[in-house]
């Protein structure tokens, strides 16, 4: 007979361990990212050490695992036993092991968000770097951006490897294969069938990108005049945004705008407020401040805030939507939901909403609403604007496949020639001929402080076009009416995707809110 008494009290006595230290962990990494100062570092390494102690402990361990094996009717008790399973399964290797991956992955992480490329003597920002990348039509002038960026993988690659044994040696002391299956499974998702999802869309985006990139090349090699193009040549230190071949400059509508005000705005006529989430936030350029963006809810109880570096240009714009996208999740979960379950439902459930949010930056109607364009204007850019966020979506999804499989190799093989590895399937994927012994895949922030991750965001495409399809059909007086100002879209998803939590598994969240499971069709119908 199971005593759902003591699972509760197991439970209570379990939050109030690691909810004081997780609100000053985060805090302090807060605090970490947005100094670059070495003693909050230091500091969050010892409160990182300290939580996974806590899940370490296999006395607890034991009564989680008896739980999770019992018949419990309740169903918020079973699914916080399974999440607390989850988690302290992976806590349970040699605590000395786990200490040296968090003093490395802390160490690794200070020194991407301190490198600043340096081209004849001058520092740069990654800011600076882009916009070299995107301006620039010397080509002697892009390679050498593009390669000084690319020298932070030389300043962590040693590190990075042997992160990724020490990794590899956690996950098979606990039993699996690699440290890659590991944190799949960790986290309800299942390597094959990830690994399928990846093979059904590469099957759906390979001929669109193929003719795509026939254009893009075409462009690009008028462009630069050049016969062949090199990596630096797509306006991106990974050809991971699309590049500017459309005859329109997004930047121009932002740069005389104040894209927070924007995105306040756009939430806010959303029935999404997000004010105290941006008073709260670091959204400026600072020296050893971290230069990528994100968002982080400290406490589960409100206090969410980002972390930006906001220039007012399309990128930013798109950002910034993104982000706070995140907050908005984050912010609207039901805050009477037991403390386990104040949390997205997966991780690619909120960036599924990020993105859907972030592919508002090339919209002809906010461009207007906001922007301040004729309508005549609107109409004469609609159709290149649908144009660049195909675009988009397909470069993205090819360089994702290049992330995907790496990581999937690398962690199966960290010994091979991860080099050849890598720029073969930059070859394979986005069709780029291009090859040096330089361990570039090492420049990728996401592979040490993001690890088995990546995959999420195209997961999140999936389920953007997935949602946009719904609420189109559903939510909307009609298809071709706008998201702007409406305010059932935002209360459908505070409803139906946001309150909800971590309640739910996953696809029955997804299946709950748009009447079916996760499936590649509507990604493929809208940009395919």
């Amino acid at each position: 007979m199971t005593d759902i008494s003591k699972i509760q009290e197991f439970i209570d006595s379990h939050v109030n361990k690691v909810k004081t230290l997780s609100k000053e962990a985060n805090q302090t990494y807060y605090n970490a990212i947005t100094t670059g100062n070495k003693e909050f570092y230091d500091k969050y390494e010892k409160l990182a050490l300290q939580i996974e102690k806590i899940y370490h402990n296999k006395k607890d361990f034991e009564k989680v695992k008896s739980f999770y094996n019992q018949e419990i009717t309740d169903p918020s008790i079973k699914r916080q036993i399974k999440i607390l399973y989850h988690g302290y399964l992976g806590s349970q290797g040699d605590i000395k092991l786990i200490k040296k991956i968090i003093k490395l992955s802390s160490k690794i992480e200070k020194k991407f968000n301190t490198y600043r490329a340096k081209i004849k003597g001058k520092a740069h920002t990654d800011n600076e770097i882009k916009d070299i990348l995107k301006k620039e039509t010397n080509s002697k002038i892009l390679e050498k951006a593009w390669s000084s960026s690319k020298k932070q993988a030389t300043v962590v690659v040693k590190d990075l490897l042997v992160l990724i044994k020490l990794r590899n040696e956690l996950a098979k002391s606990l039993g699996f294969p690699n440290y890659y299956v590991m944190s799949l499974q960790l986290s309800d998702q299942d390597e094959k069938v990830i690994k399928n999802l990846y093979e059904e869309l590469d099957e759906l985006t390979k001929a669109p990108f193929e003719n795509l990139k026939l254009d893009i090349d075409s462009i690009l090699k008028e462009k630069y005049k050049v016969d062949i193009l090199k990596p630096w040549h797509y306006n991106d230190l990974f050809f991971q945004e699309a590049p500017t071949i459309y005859k329109i400059d997004l930047d121009k509508y932002y740069k005389n705008q104040d894209v927070l005000k924007i995105a306040q705005d756009f939430y806010k006529n959303l029935d999404l407020p997000i004010d105290d989430v941006l008073e709260k936030s670091d959204l400026y350029e600072k020296e050893n401040k971290y230069q990528h963006a994100c968002c982080m809810d400290i406490d589960r109880e409100g206090d969410v805030r980002i972390v930006q570096s906001v220039k007012n240009n399309e990128h930013w714009m798109d950002t910034t939507l993104h982000e706070l996208g995140h907050a908005a999740y984050d912010k609207y979960i039901n805050k009477q939901l037991p403390y386990i379950l104040r949390d997205a439902a997966h991780i690619f459930t909120t960036e599924a909403i990020a993105l859907l949010f972030g592919r508002f930056s090339t919209n002809p109607d906010l461009i207007e609403h906001y922007c301040n364009i004729s309508l005549d204007e609107k109409k004469e850019i609609s159709e290149t604007l649908s144009k660049i966020i195909k675009l988009q979506k397909l470069v993205f999804s090819r360089w994702s496949q290049v992330m995907v499989n790496f990581e999937r190799n690398l962690y199966e093989n960290p010994d091979q020639d991860l080099n050849k590895l890598w720029w073969d399937l930059v070859k394979k994927y986005q069709l780029i001929d291009f090859y040096r012994d330089s361990p570039d895949w090492a420049s990728k922030i996401h592979i040490a402080s993001s690890p088995v991750y990546y995959h999420n965001y195209l997961l999140g495409d999936l389920l953007s076009s997935q949602l946009k399809n719904y609420i189109n059909k559903n939510i909307l007086e009609d298809e071709k009416s706008s998201w702007l100002n409406n305010k059932k879209v935002g209360n459908y998803l505070k409803d139906k995707v946001f309150s909800v939590g971590k309640y739910y598994e996953w696809n029955e969240m997804i299946a709950k809110a748009t009447n079916e499971p996760l499936t590649p069709k509507y990604f493929a119908i809208e940009f395919c």
